[in-house]
């Protein structure tokens, strides 16, 4: 059995108990905070607009918007999105070992999104699996468990929403 499927079948599981247990510590928005948001919640723009890799000591980050690939609690990848992922793709080194993380805002609990964040990275890795075989892929959903900030405004929580994809280098 490879990684990915029981990726999958571990953060199916994990709602349930443990560390991704609904969180307590974040209020759940009101109708009309929720109604704004998926008024403001774009596919619009490309991927090819994506910075390029973060390099650090540990390896090489693409961070991928999940704005920019989905649309609102949707893990299928917009259509106009494909190839512009494909391209983005071509910047990791032949035969990489690649973790591609999916994350969420807070909005929904983990219930919601830690189904949502592997099926938003497993929804990556298949574009990458089918434009790049040479890498070797590993899926995991992080859901709202590492924000890059505090979600104060609906800015801070589309940034939140992602799709990383690590190696090292």
């Amino acid at each position: 059995m490879s990684l990915t499927p029981l990726a999958v079948v571990v953060a199916l599981v994990l709602p349930l108990s443990g560390p991704f247990a609904d969180r307590d510590d974040v209020p759940e928005p009101s109708a009309k905070r929720i109604e704004q948001s998926v008024d403001t919640y774009s596919i619009e723009g490309s991927v090819e607009s994506v910075d390029p890799p973060q390099v650090n000591s540990e390896g090489s980050t693409l961070t991928i918007g999940s704005d920019v690939l989905f649309a609102f609690a949707s893990a299928e990848i917009a259509d106009d999105a494909l190839a512009a992922l494909s391209t983005q793709l071509a910047q990791i080194p032949q035969g990489a070992h690649v973790l591609v993380e999916g994350h969420t805002d807070a909005r929904g609990g983990d219930s919601v999104n830690v189904p949502l964040s592997v099926a938003r990275a497993q929804a990556v890795a298949d574009v990458a699996a089918a434009a790049r075989a040479d890498l070797v892929l590993e899926v995991v959903g992080k859901a709202s468990s590492e924000p890059l900030e505090s979600e104060t405004s609906e800015e801070a929580m589309a940034r939140n929403r992602r799709v990383e994809l690590s190696w090292t280098s």
